[in-house]
């Protein structure tokens, strides 16, 4: 009884760091800024900068201030949308996985970790 207490404590505490990871005392997780990130971790080791276009098929005209509607035949009303990717990696030595960041229009989506980092 007691292993399975371990265990399932063990679990518990991994499920509640997925999407996070520590700079020094700092927790990054998803739905962070760019800005949040930067004041707790500092430059990351490298970084790369896109732009993509999205296309989201509406079920009719929609004016919220997001994006451009427009009206295609055989398709119907369709929201194209401006998303600003930024890809941040930050090495941390190793003792610990490289992170891979993954932000859109400045905020923080997801999280990768892939192998320990170098020195």
């Amino acid at each position: 009884m007691k292993r399975e207490s371990a265990v399932l404590a063990f679990c518990l505490a991994a499920s509640q760091t997925a999407g996070a990871f520590y700079c020094g005392n700092f927790l990054i997780q998803e739905g962070d800024y760019k800005e949040q990130v930067l004041e707790k971790c500092g430059q990351p080791g490298s970084y790369q900068s896109r732009v993509e276009y999205r296309s989201t098929v509406l079920s009719g005209p929609v004016l919220d201030g997001v994006g451009i509607i427009l009206y295609q035949p055989h398709l119907g009303f369709v929201r194209q949308e401006q998303i600003n990717i930024d890809e941040w990696t930050y090495n941390f030595g190793r003792q610990r996985f490289i992170q891979f960041l993954h932000f859109e229009n400045g905020r923080l989506i997801y999280i990768n970790d892939s192998g320990y980092g170098m020195d």
